[in-house]
Parts: C-alpha cells; structure tokens; sequence
C-alpha cells in the first residue's frame, strides 16, 4: 500500500493534516504514517519502503524541513516533497525549491488547495512508476535484442594453420545491440573472407539491418561465388545494389563496410572499402595505415568500388575496427592516425589482443566511456 509522511513537531498539527487526509486517502487506499522528529522519519524511509509523498514543517528543533527534504531528494531521489510552513523565511524556502520540492503550502493552509497539490502529487507519482516500468521494459527488450544478435552474428572462427583471427565485439552497454557488423568466412584453396560493416545509428534498427546483412551475404553471394573466386570490390557492389533494395523506403540509413580476402599462401590481401576506417598493419614494432577511399552503402547505384592489395609476411598483425574506437568524446572527434598506431601496440612495442587495445583506447578518454559500438578485429599471419 502507498504511504504519506507527515512530519511536524506539533502533535495537533498533525492530527489536522490527518483528518483533512482521511477521505482522500481511504478512497485511494494510502496509508498516513506521521513523526515529530524529523531525524527519525528520515530514518524510517530506510524501512517504509511504499512511501511516494513526504509533507514536512519547516520549523521544527532537531532539524529543519528544508534539510530534510534536501535529505530525502539526495537519497530518494523518486519521493515527491511538499514543504509546509508558518513562515516567509525566503532563504530556507529557496534552498526547499532547490532540493527539488513539488510545492510548498503555508500555513493555516486551504483544504482545497492542499488536497489539489496532494492529488498532482500522487497522480506524479503513478506517471513516475509507469515511467520506472517502461524503462524497465524497454531494457528487456533491448537485452533479448542484444542476445538474439549475438547468436545470429556469431560464426565459428575458422581454425587454421596460417591465420589466427580474434574478435571483440561490445555494443553501447546501456543499449546491449547495435550497428556493427562482422564475419569470417573460410573460402576454398585456404583463402578467408574477412567483413567489418557499421551501420548507422544504434540500438535495435541498426541491430535489425545487421541481421539482413547476415541473412543474405552467405546465402546469396558467398555460397554461389566461392568457387569462383571472390572479389571484395564485386562484392561490395553487388551488397550496395542488394542493401539498397531493402533499404529503398530508408535512404539515409547508410552502411559503411570493407571486405577482405586473405591469401596466405600467396602472402597477400586484396581487399575494398565502402567508408569504412582505414585499418592497420602492425610488422614489428611499426604499424602501416592501409588507406582506400569508397562511398558508403545505399548512397548510389554505381559507387565504383575497386580492388587493392598489399603483400603480408609471417608474424603480421592487421587490426580493422568500427569508428567508435576512434571516436572520442561527445563530440566524436577521430583519433589521429598516429595516436591510433600508438595505441595499437603496448608500452614495448608489442601488439596486444583486441580486448586489451579497446582499453587502451578507453584509457585515453577522459570519460572513461565511448559512444558507439565497437567490434575490433585482429588477423595475424602465422
């Protein structure tokens, strides 16, 4: 059952609030609970859990009204306070304005008008648990949506002697799905394709978008091609034509994506880019931005993507992530390359794994938080 609090030091005072109270509250089944010590009625809040409307005197000895509703705002912040008092003390008045009081009646109060604010307040507090409730729902349904993409997306990594793949994938924490996109195919003759998509926005519509592209590249493109041999610049032209169909009702929805194909034993990548961030090759203790320029998906019917390719060695590292490594800050702003390089080996020069660069790259943030998915993805030629 809801509760009100009244608290005053005056007895008779409470009594005439309770019986000004009664009808109201048996019609809407809260109870009254009241004190005459401030210091033990804040106590109490620990223990009467239902209580949803504090109405405090402010003149009272062992406290004053004003502390303790700024007490109560402070650790329950989801009480509603109403401050009552005989006085016009503007100081003590504004600092119960300023700790976030719903109204303040002075005394000898109006029936009416008190019962008015009482009923505001109590009709604030249901929209506050509906609020609490659909908050609650909605996390639900963003964790089933952040489960369900992590079983759609997850492709067993191909085990092999001559590449060693390893993924790190976190969505926005307070939204468990996102935009990122990532897959590694194993091809014919030992060959690997390797993509890293980003689509726009966050949250369960770029998690949705993810599934289709997970839906159609292996079923449409990569089965009825692999034997042929796959090119990532055909590729990405035949996903900007397919995505855009989709995507024909959202043409501001885009896509950023690069494909890869790793032949190790010719030791080379050739690979094609959609927008995506330039990635890196770390050999030795020096890393090598891979620069190529394309349009995003969904942008126009003939983006011209082409093939290049650059020659690997034994013991190679090649790091490709999504932006929101890169993104510092609220404003976004993009790491510089050499900043990025330096981040992706350790203090000896040595390349780490995924899990520990994304906290390097944290560590750097002032905050201490990023702003968009992250998926970092490490091949090391073996």
């Amino acid at each position: 059952m809801k509760k009100i609090m009244l608290v005053d030091d005056e007895k008779s005072i409470l009594n005439s609030l309770k019986r000004e109270l009664m009808d109201w509250c048996s019609d809407k089944k809260i109870e009254i609970i009241s004190f005459t010590n401030p210091i033990e009625a804040f106590d109490a809040l620990e223990i009467e859990k239902e209580v949803f409307l504090v109405i405090s005197d402010l003149r009272m000895p062992e406290m004053l009204g004003s502390d303790l509703l700024l007490k109560i705002r402070e650790k329950y912040s989801e009480i509603i306070t109403i401050l009552l008092t005989g006085y016009s003390e503007i100081d003590e008045i504004m600092k119960a304005v300023k700790s976030g009081i719903f109204a303040y009646i002075l005394k000898p109060w109006d029936e009416k008008y008190l019962l008015t604010e009482i009923n505001k307040a109590h009709e604030l507090s249901i929209l506050k648990e509906e609020k609490v409730r659909y908050i609650k729902l909605l996390e639900e349904e963003l964790k089933w949506g952040g489960e369900l993409q992590k079983k759609i997306l997850k492709r067993e990594i191909p085990v092999s002697k001559t590449i060693t793949v390893d993924v790190e994938y976190q969505p926005l924490p307070m939204l468990y799905c996102g935009g990122d996109y990532y897959d590694i195919i194993a091809l014919p003759n030992d060959n690997y394709l390797v993509l890293l998509g980003d689509v726009a926005g966050h949250g369960l519509k770029a998690a949705f978008i993810t599934t289709i592209l997970k839906t159609i590249i292996f079923s449409e493109y990569v089965r009825n091609n692999q034997d042929k041999g796959i090119s990532p610049a055909d590729f990405l032209k035949w996903l900007n034509k397919r995505i855009s169909l989709e995507l024909s009702q959202f043409p501001d929805m885009l896509i950023t994506f690069v494909a890869l194909v790793v032949n190790p034993e010719e030791k080379k990548i050739t690979f094609s880019n959609a927008g995506q961030s330039h990635f890196y090759l770390v050999r030795g203790n020096k890393v090598h931005p891979i620069h190529d320029e394309g349009l995003c998906l969904n942008i126009t019917d003939d983006p011209n993507y082409r093939n290049k390719s650059f020659k690997i060695e034994t013991g190679d590292q090649i790091y490709m992530f999504t932006d929101g490594l890169i993104e510092v800050g609220e404003n976004k702003s993009n790491l510089s390359q050499e900043l990025t390089g330096q981040l992706l080996l350790d203090e000896t020069g040595k390349k780490s794994g995924p899990k520990e660069i994304i906290e390097s790259f944290r560590s750097i943030s002032t905050e201490g938080v990023f702003y968009d998915d992250i998926t970092l993805l490490s091949i090391r030629i073996n």
